[in-house]
């Protein structure tokens, strides 16, 4: 009975570690990231795709021998945050879709495809890992190049550089600190939540006798997705939809690429039966799912619920497989 606790405690300190470092993270970085002037969807994109906790905890449970648990961890999170993050917001608030959304949709859904690909095999290597990193780069690259708003805002504010120090108020010096040290707090949270979460997962795995893919893909992917989640609800309340779905379409390319693409490259990823299977297929589902809202411009809460009522399905499946 104690090492299940242990396990479970180690699982909710990294959890809590790791969304209060995502939290500090997000808001340090979003505030840098204004200064350069990009656009709202790509900074949902960019930002609110980002997810450093899920990379550092994939690229942690490869480097301890747990390959499963990385595979399991990127594949439950993408469907979690496509099911269960979109379902919760249109419960609370009906979401309404711009169509400046599908043009990041589809560059979304070509660079994820690579991935996938690579996943339908049974096993990503190393040089497999090292391209899908390349690729993100130049994806990231991509999103800049082609933000107009971007571009004519980085214009704006450089020539108003001028006049913003001579308007600076005493004190604005401390201001500029904040977003930097928020930033590193957060990646220092995330570093100690990341083993945390990893090796209460493997203990819990070796406790009740459960596969590791299973943990990842279901407890683990809740735990790391769970940032997501709560971007979700506030987004329903602030009806800022767009940064929730640029956020999504980010996170499940950031996911594929850049997780999936560390953790091979540290070691080779066996992809295990049960998830290339049944866990991947409802991944490609729930994504497909996503660019059928994108394109119909709206999720009704019908659509909510039974987004909802796929994620309870996918948990029962793969535990139950």
């Amino acid at each position: 009975m104690l090492p299940l606790l242990f396990s479970l405690g180690l699982l909710l300190i990294g959890t809590i570690l790791l969304l209060r470092g995502a939290d500090w993270f997000m808001d340090g970085a979003n505030d840098l990231a204004r200064t350069l002037g990009v656009s709202a969807l790509v900074i949902g994109v960019l930002l609110a795709g980002l997810e450093p906790e899920e990379m550092l905890t994939a690229a942690i449970a490869s480097a301890r021998g747990a390959p499963a648990l990385a595979v399991g961890n990127v594949i439950g999170t993408n469907v979690t945050i496509t099911t269960i993050a979109l379902g919760l917001s249109a419960l609370i608030v009906p979401l309404s879709i711009h169509r400046n959304v599908r043009r990041q949709a589809i560059i979304a859904t070509v660079v994820s495809a690579i991935p996938i690909i690579l996943l339908v095999p049974g096993t990503v290597s190393r040089l497999a890992g090292i391209c899908l990193l390349l690729i993100f780069a130049g994806y990231t690259i991509f999103l800049f190049r082609t933000d107009r708003t971007a571009i004519e805002r980085m214009g704006e504010h450089d020539d108003d550089d001028d006049d913003d120090d001579e308007q600076e108020q005493p004190g604005g010096r401390r201001q500029r600190w904040r977003p930097l040290l928020l930033t590193i707090g957060g990646l220092v949270a995330m570093a100690i939540g990341g083993p945390a979460l990893v090796e209460g997962a493997l203990r819990l795995a070796n406790s009740v006798g459960l596969d590791q893919g299973v943990i990842g893909a279901t407890i683990v992917s809740l735990g790391t997705g769970a940032e997501m989640i709560a971007l979700g609800i506030s987004s329903a309340r602030k009806r800022q939809s767009d940064i929730l779905i640029g956020g999504i379409l980010g996170s499940f390319a950031y996911n594929l690429l850049v997780t999936l693409g560390l953790a091979a490259a540290i070691h080779p990823l066996p992809v295990d039966a049960p998830l290339r299977l049944i866990a991947l297929p409802i991944m490609i589902v729930a994504h497909l799912a996503l660019l059928a809202c994108v394109w119909y411009g709206k999720i009704t809460r019908l659509m909510g619920s039974l987004l909802v009522a796929g994620y309870l399905l996918y948990l029962i499946i793969v535990v139950l497989a």
